[in-house]
């Protein structure tokens, strides 16, 4: 009897343990049937994999209002010169009614402005083929974000780039510090960064996206949108300067919802003193099946570095789960 008593007790304390903790595994998968013309004329056609990953998470109730957990994503595509298996943002955390601290590794360089300013996305104007692409820069990073204080947060950011344990002053690092102030509560979310490359202004091209000759010295953008009913109407602006000039961005963007179809109608361009300007605008129509399945059907047209026009029809089946 005492040894009954002993083991339920046991698996009680046990099962208070295990209620404390959670994982979860999510990601998604799209396939699509893509048909363009990639410049100078040339044009292509084919299936191919668009989107493929998986997000490991857990989470730890540490009591007193803490708690701790990781995210771990990874890249899961076909064939391709990327590879089949690769990492993406990595990161393990500690919050509470202090806020959120995170280390690990990110993509630092994300496109904010497109997150916000076009609210329903299809191909994604962020590609090479215009100067609003930073490309990936995956980097280590430690990042300090407040409490959400009637909607407002903000987050203070150290990317270290280069792997050197810390923020080097050199040229060839490509660190960073960034500060980011978020607003989001009823119809309006909105969103400013500025971020500061130090000494890094006169990097080789190389070590920065591979556009310009060389790398930004700071950077600052602000982006939003504003839900008017069944329509939502997004905007962003950005400015990054170089040693020598200054890379402006803009972007705009329309969706709509009706019942189970979304579409949406987004538009960047890109100016600078030494580059020609750069723009392009996309129109997309999204069918959700269900919570997870979706179609989407977008057509994008870009100009490729001022040289050549670049356009993409696009059909894809997505999964999520």
């Amino acid at each position: 009897m005492k040894k009954t008593l002993v083991a339920v007790a046991a698996l009680a304390i046990a099962g208070g343990a295990f209620a404390q903790s959670n994982a979860t595994v999510s990601g998604k998968f799209g396939f699509a049937y893509t048909n363009g013309e990639s410049g100078a004329g040339v044009r292509s056609s084919g299936f191919g994999v668009t989107d493929g990953n998986v997000t490991f998470a857990a989470s730890e109730d540490l009591g007193g209002g803490m708690k701790a957990g990781v995210s771990m994503d990874v890249r899961v595509r076909g064939r391709g010169a990327l590879g089949v298996v690769d990492g993406r943002d990595a990161y393990v955390y500690l919050s509470g009614g202090f806020g959120t601290l995170k280390g690990g590794s990110v993509d630092a360089l994300y496109q904010t402005l497109i997150d916000l300013a076009h609210p329903v996305q299809g191909q994604g104007l962020d590609s090479g083929n215009t100067n609003f692409n930073d490309g990936d820069e995956f980097v280590d990073m430690i990042s300090y974000t407040t409490p959400d204080m009637s909607g407002f947060t903000a987050t203070v950011m150290l990317g270290d780039a280069n792997g050197g344990g810390g923020q080097q002053s050199s040229a060839a690092t490509r660190d960073f510090a960034q500060l980011g102030l978020a607003y989001s509560n009823g119809p309006l979310n909105a969103g400013f960064e500025y971020t500061s490359f130090g000494a890094n202004a006169t990097t080789a091209v190389s070590n920065c996206n591979g556009q310009f000759a060389e790398c930004s010295k700071s950077r600052y953008r602000l982006s939003g949108n504003y839900a008017l009913g069944m329509v939502t109407i997004g905007a962003g602006f950005g400015s990054e300067k170089y040693q020598t000039f200054t890379l402006k961005d803009t972007a705009l963007g329309v969706g709509a919802t009706f019942g189970s179809t979304s579409v949406g109608l987004n538009y960047i361009r890109t100016k600078s003193s030494v580059a020609a300007t750069t723009s392009g605008w996309e129109a997309v129509a999204d069918y959700s099946m269900s919570k997870r399945t979706s179609v989407q059907v977008a057509y994008r047209a870009e100009d490729a570095n001022a040289a050549n026009t670049v356009t993409s029809f696009r059909t894809r089946l997505m999964h999520k789960f």
